[in-house]
């Protein structure tokens, strides 16, 4: 049950601090956080690091890059 809290704790800082919520409600969302304790700040750093990462495109499948061939000269 603990890890639910914490876990859902440190979901609602993730999208408190991606701009989600106005100011005054991300601050109070931080504040309530912030007294879970250890494991909700690690969980919320771990959310927040993966949002980013996920915004910078780098989760996405990169395509296999394609030879282009010559063309063969017939003189």
């Amino acid at each position: 049950m603990k890890l639910l809290v914490h876990a859902l704790g440190a979901w609602f800082a993730v999208e408190a601090a991606s701009g989600r919520y106005p100011r005054p409600v991300a601050v109070g969302l931080t504040m309530l956080v912030s007294r879970l304790g250890a494991p909700a700040t690690a969980f919320a750093m771990l959310g927040y690091g993966l949002l980013r990462l996920q915004e910078a495109g780098a989760f996405e499948r990169r395509r296999a890059p394609t030879r282009r061939r010559r063309a063969a000269s017939g003189n």
